[in-house]
């Protein structure tokens, strides 16, 4: 075994980040552990870095002094800008590096070392390994949220969604039988017998259904790519006109989206698709008197903005939509369940099939989303959605004929040749 202290100790401690536990024990054995082993004087692990940075784990549990937040936004800014590691000098002599787990707020981790010791390259080229690791730890997960393989996520939902899609088929069939017949045979009962209610109540039945067949049908489809251009703002229009009546009583909807705000690289109904789910959790989530907040704005994300998100996000300009309500939030249980189990759902008459749904298109055309709490006082959650930009369509140049005069196109030119 490597003494203590040194680089051979503190590669053989990574692999305490492996174990597939969720539980917060996990967390703290392995950061215990791997802080032991590397010897350092002292460690600490923040999370999230955009907003309430809270100290998640320190090393020793005791007289370390906290990170303050101001230092915590400044090294995080220059982490994302794609500095590897950060050097703090002076009294605390720490060193920083950013913890990006895939569809989650980064975190920083850091060491220190006595002020009178030295940082060597390879000492901060671990540090950085270490944050990777911690990244992709299922460790992380009890206080960041669900630890996710997008890559693995995308085969699992693939997969499935080709069943879903042959299933679907069968049954649109079979409903199609049940839902006719029940229509031919209601007009010969009279309209006040018990027989009437009965049939009734099978074309209820058939069709709910069918609508549940039409989510499969979704399902299927969501990863074909169509990036002809969408308007998230006609499309939160359409989605609230059709949620309206299941709206709790004195639910209020407040927008905030732009009239210049620029086209997505998204079909309009698989945008629909996409944003009507995770609008109407939000609405299923509020009680009488709630509100749910839209807003959506032009960003231009860094390949560090980008890997926030769940979906393969690349830089460049996007629109973030994001869809607040002011529930009663996503319970820790729930929150390291989804994306990591497909379909989980805490809703008894569904399927789990709309954030499926909703990830299918958004990974499809380059999109991602974030699931995160409100930020403190409130509570609640936040959905955001990153969908890049729409290219602007190339300008038709007007055909000229040989003579210099432009054509016209709306009719088919005749050409005389006289011998």
């Amino acid at each position: 075994m490597a003494p203590t202290g040194t680089l051979a100790a503190a590669l053989d401690a990574l692999p305490l980040w492996w174990p597939d536990a969720t539980d917060a024990a996990a967390f703290d054995a392995a950061f215990t552990g791997w802080a032991r082993a590397c010897g350092w004087r002292a460690a600490g692990f923040v999370w999230p870095v955009e907003s309430n940075p809270t100290v998640v784990k320190t090393f020793p549990a005791a007289g370390v002094e906290p990170v303050p937040p101001a230092e915590v936004a400044a090294i995080a800014g220059r982490l994302r800008a794609g500095e590897p590691t950060v050097l703090v000098n002076g009294t605390r002599n720490r060193v920083y590096a950013l913890v990006a787990p895939r569809g989650l707020p980064a975190g920083l981790l850091w060491a220190e070392k006595l002020p009178t010791d030295g940082w060597a390259d390879a000492d901060r080229a671990y540090l950085a390994l270490a944050a990777q690791t911690v990244a992709r730890s299922p460790a992380l997960a009890a206080v960041a949220g669900p630890v996710v393989d997008p890559d693995a996520l995308s085969r699992r939902l693939a997969d499935a969604a080709v069943i879903a899609g042959r299933m679907a088929h069968d049954f649109d069939n079979i409903l199609t039988g049940i839902l006719g017949f029940a229509d031919l045979t209601l007009p010969t009962i009279p309209a006040d017998s018990p027989q009437a209610s009965f049939v009734a109540e099978i074309i209820k039945v058939g069709q709910r259904g069918t609508a549940f067949t039409q989510q499969l049908h979704q399902f299927n489809r969501g990863g074909q790519a169509r990036p002809d251009p969408g308007s998230v703002a006609a499309t939160l229009g359409r989605e609230e006109t059709r949620l309206r009546p299941a709206m709790p009583a004195g639910l209020k909807v407040e927008k905030d989206l732009p009239a210049d705000l620029p086209a997505v690289a998204v079909e309009a109904n698989l945008l629909q698709a996409a944003l009507g789910h995770l609008f109407e959790n939000a609405v299923e989530a509020c009680s009488a008197g709630g509100t749910v907040r839209l807003a959506a704005r032009p960003v231009e994300l860094s390949a560090a903005d980008a890997a926030a998100y769940l979906g393969p996000v690349a830089a460049g300009p996007h629109i973030l939509v994001t869809i607040t309500d002011n529930g009663s939030g996503i319970k820790p249980e729930a929150r390291r369940r989804l994306f990591a189990e497909p379909f989980f759902t805490t809703k008894v008459r569904h399927r789990g099939l709309g954030l499926a749904v909703a990830y299918r298109v958004l990974a499809a055309h380059r999109g991602g989303v974030r699931l995160d709490p409100a930020p403190p006082p409130a509570a609640g959650t936040v959905a955001r959605v990153v969908l890049p930009v729409a290219a602007p369509r190339p300008a038709v140049a007007p055909t000229t004929s040989p003579t210099g005069l432009a054509s016209d196109t709306g009719r088919a030119a005749v050409t005389t040749v006289r011998g």
